[in-house]
Formats: structure tokens, sequence, C-alpha cells
């Protein structure tokens, strides 16, 4: 009999997020309550155990913000930031300039450049410290909003495809570390399974 896994997601986000003083602690206790939880309802299991991850976040960052341990995050994040900028950069001159020189041909490239640059990016950052794609996160969400605000695409484009850029961007750079962490050990799920 195979024992029930919390939800991957939420113990990724977790590990992301909780300091490292008290993360092993953290997760030990929840994953814990989770199994014993898990054996009499195992959908019920995941809802607490995602009601435990959700309510936990506020406190957990406040503890990262007051003991100063988000400085080193947001640094890395910001240098993280500045080489996809750089990659995206040469990415759009390339299309721009040698694959599609046409507005229509990059407006469909731009979304796929941009996911693309936003996965790896979160996946360099994660590599480097994990709590530092939350904040690459929010960058690119920042950055995102203000280049909607100001207008930058001047070829008219319907509401959702800036809305895409605004919700899939930060969504990829937090998804693609946890994504890529889960089939590197083997924890994907199998064909059958």
């Amino acid at each position: 009999m195979r024992r029930a896994q919390p939800p991957a997601f939420a113990c990724w986000f977790l590990d992301s997020v909780v300091p490292v003083p008290y993360r092993e602690a953290l997760l030990g206790d929840l994953i814990e309550e989770y199994s014993l939880r898990a054996d009499s309802a195992s959908p019920i299991a995941a809802r607490w155990f995602w009601s435990q991850t959700c309510r936990s976040v506020a406190s957990i960052l406040w503890s990262s913000l007051c003991s100063g341990d988000w400085v080193v995050s947001m640094s890395i994040a910001i240098g993280v930031y500045i080489g996809m900028a750089m990659f995206k950069l040469i990415a759009d001159l390339t299309i721009s300039k040698v694959l599609a020189p046409g507005q229509a041909t990059y407006l469909i490239l731009a979304p796929v450049v941009f996911l693309l640059t936003s996965a790896v990016g979160g996946c360099v950052a994660s590599r480097i410290r994990r709590g530092a794609t939350l904040f690459l996160a929010l960058i690119v969400m920042i950055t995102v909003a203000a280049l909607i605000g100001i207008k930058v695409c001047a070829t008219p484009v319907p509401w959702w495809y800036q809305f895409g850029f605004l919700c899939l961007g930060p969504l990829a750079v937090l998804i693609a570390p946890a994504i890529v962490g889960a089939v590197a050990s083997g924890d994907a799920l199998q064909p059958g399974e």
C-alpha cells in the first residue's frame, strides 16, 4: 500500500518560503498530520493541508521580514531578473530582425519568449535560493503591470492578451521550479498511476 502524499505544490511553496531553521520541523509536522488525516479521507486531508499552507503564509513572511532573511532573496531575485531582461532583449531583437520582421508574428512569439524566460528565470532563482522565486515573481508582476500601464505595446491587443502576461508570467516563475523539481526527483506521476 502506498502512503498518501500531501499536495506537491503546497509542499514546494512552504519549502520555498519557510526560513531554513524552521523548515524541517514545520513541514514534518504538517506532513505527519496530513498522513494521519489521509488514512480516513484523502480529499479532506488535501483541503486541510492547503488550508494550513495558506494560513501559514502571512506569519511566515512576517517572520522572514523581521529576521532580515528577505534581503538576500531580494538581491538574488534582482540579479536573476537583470539576466532575464538581457536574455529577453536579445531574443526580441533576434525575432524582430532575423526570424520574423512582421509585427503580427512578433505578437505571436512574444508570449512564448516571455513565458520561457520567466520559467527559466524561476528555475535559476530557485536553484540559487528557494525564497528568491517569490520575489522574482513579484518583480515580474510589477514590471508587466507597469508596462501595461504605460502602454509599451503600440499595436492594439485584446485585454486578455495583457492579462495573460500579467498572470502567466509570475505563475511561470513559481510553477516551473516545482515542475522541474518533481520531474528531477521522479515524483511526477507516471502513466497508469
